[in-house]
């Protein structure tokens, strides 16, 4: 993804409503990633970090490597940080957390590959929050390569956890979908090798996958898609017409929700702005919030409220924040 920082005015359109940053649910935030609700209502973010010191060279260009990446929370008492010191680069590191009732699931990309923790899925023991395993996805890639790539890529962007515990995870380098079983073996769900680039995972009741991609470069606006999948990898239905996904939500009610991060690419960058939340069905596409600069995760609380992480890429240090928005 490109790495051009764009001008971000530090107030968000939603539905027609300004809304400032101080009314955020949480700010100061640096690449707010995936968020999740637990059963409390508490509140995660993945927080991609700023990279750091360390120059490192990427597929678009230099860049810096550094342990700035955390996980924050949002509880009754205000925002703290839960777990920090983890890898970031290009404001990409704890991409997305994953909550079930005795562990956090963590997807981690970003850095060198002899960096610990970079490109693997982290379980964290929710009561010592001690890592209690990681899965090196990196190496998997390496020995499998799922897309025929011609270089083999990882880059863990979403993670899903079903009922009977086996772990997605959506690699965005591999372009595809991996499960991790109760034996630790990771497996290949779902592959494409036409570069979509798949960047966000849902599942549904019924055991089915739904998949969001962003759509490979220059991000024609309408070319983005979302993908329903049977629980063993079988296309049942597609809905196109988006633009650069990264992220779905299933809501309670059944309604499937996404996030576009911005309407594509101008000449000075990805356009700001332009980011928004869409409501999507075999009926078609629903602007929920518009005007966004550059979203990313999406949640549910326990109360039925959408929340929604900005400033997520392309911004300056401190000013990313969670919104709540509205579905009326």
């Amino acid at each position: 993804m490109l790495r051009k920082i764009v001008a971000i005015c530090l107030v968000v359109l939603v539905s027609g409503l300004v809304i400032a940053q101080d009314d955020a649910i949480a700010s100061g935030l640096n690449n707010p990633r995936g968020l999740a609700f637990d059963e409390n209502g508490v509140l995660y973010i993945a927080e991609g970090g700023m990279g750091g010191d360390m120059p490192i060279d990427t597929p678009e260009g230099p860049g810096t490597f550094g342990m700035t990446s955390q996980l924050t929370i949002v509880t009754p008492e205000g925002q703290q940080v839960l777990l920090s010191h983890y890898p970031s680069s290009a404001g990409s590191g704890i991409n997305a957390v994953a909550i079930t009732d005795d562990a956090l699931w963590l997807v981690v990309s970003a850095g060198p590959p002899n960096m610990p923790l970079t490109f693997s899925v982290v379980e964290i023991d929710r009561q010592t929050m001690r890592i209690r395993r990681t899965v090196d996805l990196f190496s998997h890639e390496l020995m499998v390569n799922p897309d025929g790539a011609e270089v083999p890529d990882s880059n863990p962007v979403d993670i899903a956890v079903a009922d009977d515990g086996t772990v997605f995870v959506v690699d965005a380098g591999c372009n595809c979908l991996l499960s991790l079983g109760s034996d630790g073996a990771l497996s290949v769900v779902a592959a494409w090798p036409d570069n979509p680039v798949p960047t966000s995972i849902a599942l549904g009741a019924d055991g089915d996958l739904y998949v969001g991609f962003l759509s490979p470069l220059p991000f024609i606006p309408g070319t983005a898609r979302i993908d329903h999948l049977s629980a063993d990898g079988e296309v049942l239905e597609s809905f196109e017409g988006l633009t650069m996904v990264v992220d779905l939500l299933l809501a309670d009610d059944g309604t499937l929700y996404a996030v576009e991060l911005a309407q594509g690419l101008g000449e000075q960058g990805f356009v700001p702005d332009s980011g928004r939340v869409v409501a999507v069905s075999g009926d078609g596409i629903d602007a929920i919030a518009e005007g966004l600069s550059f979203p990313y995760g999406i949640a549910q609380s326990p109360d039925g409220q959408l929340v929604v992480s900005i400033n997520a890429s392309f911004a300056p240090p401190g000013s990313g924040a969670v919104i709540a928005i509205g579905t009326e």
